[in-house]
């Protein structure tokens, strides 16, 4: 899967250059700043490069100069300041089943060699697609709707800086999708981020850095979880209970982790391979658009989450091009939240509509904040609720 690099954030918005005339009727140059978004509401009323331009949200640079959050691009490890992290991974860190850590290359995006039984004793996705663990006491991976005839619209790899067109298209829409955002993107774009919750959809992690999730020690594999849903919590303002592993790369140590964390691991039934479209990949706009259309070709026959990316203006723009096509096909288009009745996602007080509901199109998310109105809060606390805790609960993705 293709990695890109995260453009780090600096603080001044943007900036042109005009002449000014003075008293002395001499040309000079003055600098006139162009004042950047200060809030999701802003942000959301941009249009193409101008979402992309830098700005400063004074709460997280704080954040991040007291460092609050690993380095942006940099695979995580526990923070030496960070008292929490540490209690909380001595408390998870003897449970975590005895499982090799996987040989890697190329900084932990691609494999080195493995020797590993065909028998796959733990339930490792990347060798054998497993969704169903070996070990105890552990949730099977959600892969689909239980819907009929429902598409699971996901996107990975986000917040992009520039996703409006795309936010804008599925509120338009009537539809919301589950994000699988990348700690380092909700950090480097805080209101792109903010929008997510703001709309509705799924907010989910991606983890911090994006790399092959098995193939880390587990205290990486704890950091890398708890820095991203640390993130959410601050930024976003949500406890998140869903996370996807890059690649899908996942087995029983990883899962174990995850759901200590309360995370409920999802992975997917169908890929569109979007993220390998040209020019920065090898697959031409023709074969994805053949992807999409194997997909929507078993509309009667199954009920897939799928892999789409908001990586990219094109791989956002190829599926608001097969969109049309999606919806003749399929019943529905849902969040997993919905096509799993799952309604209550977060720790906190909001409420998310059935899978009846939603499909009735007559229907509000309760408790979402405003656009105008959502902060980063650096006071925020991040305390995680195992999935045990939220069955007991009635909250995340525990009954799916």
């Amino acid at each position: 899967m293709f990695f890109g690099k995260f453009g780090i954030l600096v603080p001044l918005a943007g900036a042109s250059i005009c002449a000014a005339k003075t008293s002395h009727d001499t040309r000079k140059l003055q600098v006139v700043r162009r004042a950047g978004p200060s809030n999701a509401a802003d942000m959301a009323t941009l249009n193409g490069k101008q979402q992309c331009d830098s700005y400063n949200d004074a709460t997280v640079q704080s954040m991040i100069h007291q460092d609050e959050f690993p380095k942006v691009d940099h695979i995580a490890s526990i923070l030496d300041n960070d008292g929490d992290a540490k209690a909380l991974y001595d408390k998870i860190k003897e449970g975590i089943p005895s499982i090799d850590v996987r040989a890697s290359s190329n900084s932990h995006n691609d494999f080195g060699k493995n020797d590993y039984p065909d028998s796959d004793p733990d339930c490792w996705w990347s060798m054998s697609g497993c969704h169903k663990p070996k070990h105890p006491d552990l949730l099977s991976d959600i892969s689909r709707c239980n819907q009929q005839s429902t598409w699971g619209l996901t996107f990975d790899d986000g917040p992009y800086c520039a996703h409006n067109k795309l936010y804008n298209f599925l509120k338009d829409e009537g539809i919301r999708a589950t994000l699988f955002y990348i700690g380092s993107n909700i950090v480097n774009n805080p209101y792109q981020a903010q929008r997510a919750l703001v709309d509705g959809h799924d907010v989910c992690i991606h983890t911090w850095s994006h790399r092959l999730m098995t193939t880390l020690t587990n205290e990486q594999v704890f950091a890398e979880l708890y820095y991203s849903a640390k993130a959410v919590k601050k930024i976003i303002g949500v406890t998140t209970s869903c996370w996807r592993p890059p690649q899908g790369d996942v087995d029983d140590r990883v899962r174990y982790i995850a759901s200590a964390l309360g995370l409920r691991t999802i992975l997917w039934q169908e890929d569109t391979d979007d993220w390998n479209m040209v020019p920065d990949g090898d697959l031409s706009v023709s074969k994805v658009d053949s992807n999409y259309r194997k997909i929507i070709k078993k509309a009667s026959k199954e009920s897939p989450v799928v892999l789409n990316h908001e990586l990219s203006s094109r791989t956002m723009d190829e599926f608001i091009k097969m969109y049309p096509e999606i919806k003749k096909a399929y019943n529905h288009v849902a969040p997993v939240s919905a096509c799993m009745d799952v309604q209550h996602p977060y720790r906190e007080d909001i409420t998310y509509p059935t899978f009846s509901e939603y499909t009735s199109g007559n229907w509000t998310n309760q408790g979402l904040p405003q656009g105008n109105q959502i902060r980063a809060n650096a006071s925020a606390v991040y305390s995680p609720e195992s999935l045990t805790s939220q069955k007991t609960a009635g909250r995340g993705f525990f009954r799916a």
